[in-house]
């Protein structure tokens, strides 16, 4: 009986000094909760925005902190949305970085799909995101009636971080 407690201690120590060595394979499932999501920004927006969303200075920004806050908000909901459906162009700032990229429209994509990623980035990547609500196919669907550019969606985005305080 003994032996069987010992080997229960020493199963629960290594199991333990795993999870403090190693704190991000610890939590790694946990972390996602929009798989589909993940799987789709690691095809198609980890290229310019990075793996994990960290953006590449200059050319893509984070996507780790104002995602989060924009969809707490309608306006901010309605950017989001306008971002991916229409792409946008044109030199934005974030936390006081330069970034000048053309975005590219990803209108070809399910409503199901832009869904996905827009919770991937909001729920996922972002630590705070208030009282958002996850973005649903019926989001997208509406907002396909929005007929915009790219220039259109950074003109929008400007109004939308002066709303919100950013």
């Amino acid at each position: 009986m003994k032996v069987k407690q010992a080997g229960k201690r020493i199963v629960a120590c290594m199991a333990a000094a795993t999870a403090f060595a190693f704190p991000a394979a610890a939590h790694a499932q946990e972390a996602v909760h929009y798989p589909a999501g993940k799987s789709l920004f690691d095809a198609q927006c980890a290229v310019c925005h990075q793996a994990g969303g960290k953006g590449q200075d200059g050319l893509a920004p984070p996507l780790t902190d104002y995602p989060g806050r924009y969809a707490a908000a309608e306006a901010g909901r309605a950017q989001l949305i306008a971002t991916l459906l229409h792409g946008m162009f044109g030199e934005i700032e974030v936390h006081d970085k330069r970034y000048n990229f053309k975005m590219p429209s990803f209108a070809s994509a399910s409503d199901d799909d832009i869904a996905h990623v827009l919770n991937y980035v909001v729920f996922d990547l972002n630590a705070r995101h208030g009282d958002a609500r996850p973005f649903t196919a019926a989001d997208i669907r509406a907002a396909r009636a929005k007929q915009m550019d790219g220039t259109a969606v950074h003109a929008q985005r400007a109004v939308v971080i002066k709303g919100l305080g950013l």
